[in-house]
């Protein structure tokens, strides 16, 4: 499997470059990600390391001392953008760069900067021209030139993350289809619309994200603030395996109990659910949790419980929204506690990182 591949490359350079104590350094004092030919993981300490785990959200518009000093607090290896962070092209632009600037000069890495871009309502730019929803595609054709020009637009705005396409099945009068959120079509058509608008993601410059797997379908009411989601049967999942043929950078999970596969925990906190997602799906993406700073998951879980629930389960990067003041602080010291308690071995937080920047090369070579 990829992780146990990873976990051998990853054993095979600690073991040529051991870190003093078996690890990095646990506060400032890494070299900004290595450099000339240096191995990027033995540059980070360990609280960097973490921070590459996770896809943060904040408040604001433009960097100030407040965004730099939570930025050296929490060292995220990406953020995502909602429409309270955006204004304008100009604004944005400037945002993004001055982010990148701030990663660069904490671990010297670049940063997933991601949005929702996922055409008709569910869009954060709106003056892209991306008004036409994924319901309204009506063939691989339009929707590999609708991924293409959404990613010229986001690029050259400096984003390089769409969290997008949804792959979701969806029925009649559920919360994704009353907003256009779903492909039409059987499940190989629904797999081929995403496939083809991943493609042009791909070549217009930016990562793709396939989501919500295996998927919210036939859920009426809002599964992040009504009530926690639980169903009985795991939904069709082969739309996804037809899409991963574009080569996503991501899959993101649903945060819905499925009983059949496991009555106790919502997927994205699952073992079972995410060695189900891997067993499902090949290919070498990473798996990013859906929000994890839900009202509903926070009730039942509490936040610390989630993002370390989720991480033990296999979740690659941890998406946590920001919407509450000290979310994104709490998450990211839960992890380097349970880190620090040993709860994590050291390798295998190495070896998440260590696929966390083998999908950031990908950022440099769009």
């Amino acid at each position: 499997m990829k992780r146990i591949l990873t976990a051998i490359i990853v054993a095979a350079l600690i073991a040529s470059a051991p870190l003093a104590g078996g690890c990095a350094a646990t506060s400032s004092g890494g070299n900004g990600g290595g450099g000339g030919g240096v191995d990027p993981l033995q540059g980070l300490t360990r609280e960097q390391k973490v921070g590459q785990l996770f896809l943060f959200g904040f408040e604001g518009t433009a960097v100030t001392p407040e965004i730099e000093q939570w930025f050296n607090q929490v060292h995220p290896g990406g953020v995502i953008l909602f429409a309270r962070n955006i204004t304008d092209a100009a604004q944005l632009e400037k945002l993004t760069g001055d982010l990148q600037d701030l990663a660069d000069a904490d671990t010297g890495l670049p940063l997933f900067i991601a949005v929702d871009q996922e055409g008709g309502e569910i869009v954060r730019i709106d003056w892209l021209g991306d008004d036409v929803s994924q319901s309204q595609m009506a063939d691989p054709d339009q929707a590999y030139r609708a991924g293409l020009a959404r990613a010229q637009g986001l690029k050259g705005l400096g984003i390089n993350l769409n969290l997008a396409p949804v792959l979701d099945r969806g029925e009649s009068g559920d919360f994704l289809t009353q907003y256009g959120r779903t492909f039409p079509g059987t499940p190989r058509e629904v797999g081929e619309l995403g496939e083809s608008e991943i493609s042009g993601q791909s070549d217009g410059g930016i990562l793709s994200c396939a989501k919500h797997f295996p998927g919210y379908g036939g859920i009426t009411y809002d599964p992040e603030n009504d009530r926690l989601a639980s169903v009985d049967a795991v939904p069709e999942v082969s739309q996804f395996q037809v899409a991963a043929g574009a080569d996503p950078a991501f899959v993101m999970t649903a945060n819905v109990i499925y009983t059949q596969l496991d009555p106790d925990h919502p997927f994205t906190l699952s073992p079972a659910g995410i060695a189900f997602l891997e067993q499902s799906v090949k290919g070498n993406y990473l798996i990013v949790s859906d929000d994890l700073a839900s009202k509903v998951l926070k009730e039942a879980y509490t936040l610390e419980g989630t993002v370390v629930q989720a991480a033990r389960a296999g979740v690659d990067v941890l998406l946590v929204s920001g919407h509450e003041a000290g979310d994104t602080q709490a998450a990211a010291a839960a992890v380097m506690q349970a880190v620090e308690s040993g709860e994590f071995a050291q390798e295998e937080i190495d070896g998440r990182v260590k696929r966390v920047l083998e999908v950031k090369e990908r950022i440099s070579g769009t």
